[in-house]
């Protein structure tokens, strides 16, 4: 199992948690606000997160510590999100 965490912090400006793990194939990702212990799973990150997610993997991936196929498959998903936001808005 892969294991990715970064922060960010939110509009209300309280620091938010994300973690993202990539085990058999599949990615799961998880998020707690700092006054929340508890770690709540996401089906799939908003773009904006995923965009911030990718960019994590990338720097990871250029210090060889993440592969470039992991990277590969965020980018199809940060592409399906823009697609599907196409056409909630189109």
């Amino acid at each position: 199992m892969t294991k990715h965490e970064w922060r960010d912090r939110a509009e209300d400006g309280e620091q938010v948690f994300y973690r993202a793990q990539h085990h058999a194939g599949r990615w799961e990702f998880f998020y707690t606000r700092k006054s929340d212990p508890e770690w709540e799973q996401k089906e799939i990150l908003s773009l904006e997160e995923m965009e911030q997610f990718r960019e994590v993997l990338w720097n990871k991936h250029l210090r060889r510590r993440a592969p470039l196929k992991h990277v590969d498959q965020i980018d199809k998903m940060i592409e399906e999100l823009r697609d599907r936001e196409v056409e909630e808005t189109g």
